[in-house]
């Protein structure tokens, strides 16, 4: 199951729970890169065997470098007065006394560069304490992105982002990692990568598999630890409640973000209003700002239109309900029908 299918489900248990029961039987697998599913599978193993793994092939860590036993710690670094919370996915402290995080981040967010800063400097912030010296463990963070962020380097999907000086890595103790899972679907299905053989290379055909819902190379079903992931991620084996949760989550970030809109739009025409009278050009001010507001609503309603479609057809194709279809893009059973 995708992104897009796993939205579908969501909207579709919003309008009956037990809707679940019919997408349980379209796909054999969940969403893995959804928060909830994610942690229960890499969080929740006795012994963290795949969050271990998954780990030392996207860190590349080797031999005397891997890690091999990590404990998880809270998830969350409380915000101090008025700062903001830091909750990542995953936080641990692997056998060596390294910290990793990791954090999922299913869409494109233009401060998502920002939030893995912050993230960041909150972690490093709570190593040193009273009467220490300022001698910081290696911190290790893992992205694992759904999404392209690095378009400029369009062959490669795994990116070691370090702070640079005169070609030397200036505090090497923390390293960033991000991978482009996406990226690297469409490089696989290009046949770019089929000389790839690395340890992160065969997490992703793995994952893969199961985002796709597609057969796995023999190489990867005769592997005990994917055998161990896609065991793990049948949809079968979690709860109601869980994506109960998350309808929940995705209702009232709609309901916040419709509400932020409508005060937005009303603040904007009170402020292009009172600067359009102050400059005694109230009219033609009006004039031009509801002609450029106009254009930019069509331009964005057609580009949610085109986005809905694609949505809609993919979900057709998958054998989603058509009332399903029909409630989560708005169109009509023949619209849907004709694309």
């Amino acid at each position: 199951m995708n992104r897009t299918q796993h939205l579908a489900m969501l909207e579709a248990m919003r309008i009956d729970s037990k809707n679940l029961l019919k997408y349980q039987q379209i796909y054999k697998f969940a969403y893995l890169l959804c928060d909830g599913v994610f942690k229960i599978v890499f969080a929740e193993e006795k012994g963290h065997s795949l969050l271990i793994s998954l780990l030392n092939a996207m860190l590349d860590l080797h031999d005397g470098d891997a890690i091999k036993s990590i404990s998880l710690e809270m998830q969350e670094y409380p915000g101090i007065f008025t700062k903001k919370d830091c909750i990542l996915d995953i936080i641990g402290t692997t056998n060596a006394g390294e910290k990793v995080l990791v954090e999922v981040q299913q869409k494109k967010d233009k401060f998502f560069k920002d939030r893995v800063q912050y993230y960041l400097s909150r972690v490093i912030e709570n190593q040193v304490h009273t009467s220490e010296k300022y001698e910081l463990p290696r911190i290790y963070f893992l992205g694992l992105l759904d999404f392209e962020m690095f378009p400029e380097e369009p062959a490669e999907y795994i990116h070691h982002v370090d702070e640079m000086c005169h070609g030397k890595k200036f505090f090497p103790k923390i390293q960033k990692v991000f991978v482009e899972i996406d990226k690297f679907f469409e490089l696989e299905n290009a046949g770019t990568t089929k000389d790839d053989h690395s340890d992160a290379a065969q997490w992703l055909r793995a994952i893969k598999a199961i985002v796709k819902e597609e057969s796995a190379p023999e190489k990867i079903l005769q592997n005990e630890t994917f055998q161990k992931l896609m065991d793990s991620v049948k949809l079968i084996n979690f709860a109601e409640e869980l994506f109960n949760v998350e309808v929940k989550n995705m209702t009232d970030l709609q309901a916040e973000h419709e509400e932020g809109l409508a005060e937005g739009r009303e603040l904007g025409f009170a402020e292009g209003k009172a600067e359009g009278f102050a400059e005694g050009k109230a009219e033609g001010y009006a004039d031009g700002k509801t002609e450029g507001f106009a254009a930019g609503e069509k331009a964005e309603r057609a580009k949610a239109d085109k986005e809905k479609r694609e949505i809609a057809k993919g979900l057709r194709e998958d054998g989603v309900p058509m009332d399903v279809i029909i409630r989560r893009t708005g169109f009509s059973k023949e619209e849907i029908e004709s694309l």
